[in-house]
């Protein structure tokens, strides 16, 4: 009974730690640096650095609050939020279903750039998130 007891116990304690790897590996994929493309915004995140919005008006959010753009910085984001959102809609035609409604990583095609280069020059905010700008995820919600 004894001997049954201990291999009982160090079967449950593999599968503890089979669980704990996976849920750490769950958070350490949650925690990179990402850009979220939604229906309605676009997010870009890099933990501990607040999130910036885009909206689809070219208005963007730090922490909620809104940063005063020119003209051209507008015409900027809104470029970039409609370019991102046909990604997203492609995305979201060709990957399978998913009933828990994980993101999807997008695959820029060859000759595309969502995210103007001189991007982080005219809206100098963006500087220190750069490293977003290779994950981008296609939110199904």
């Amino acid at each position: 009974m004894k001997k049954l007891s201990l291999l009982l116990f160090a079967l449950f304690c593999l599968v503890a730690t089979g669980c704990d790897q996976e849920y750490r590996n769950h958070r350490a994929e949650r925690s990179k640096p990402k850009i979220t493309v939604s229906d309605g915004m676009v997010t870009v995140r890099r933990a501990p650095a607040p999130n910036i919005i885009i909206l689809p008006n070219g208005h963007m959010k730090i922490d909620e609050i809104e940063i005063p753009l020119n003209e051209e910085q507008q015409a900027m984001l809104q470029g970039m939020f409609g370019q991102l959102q046909v990604l997203r809609q492609n995305t979201l035609t060709d990957a399978p279903p998913d009933p828990a409604k994980r993101s999807v990583k997008i695959q820029v095609p060859d000759g595309m750039q969502p995210i103007p280069p001189d991007l982080t020059t005219k809206i100098p905010e963006f500087k220190d998130y750069t490293e977003t700008f290779g994950n981008l995820q296609a939110d199904r919600h």
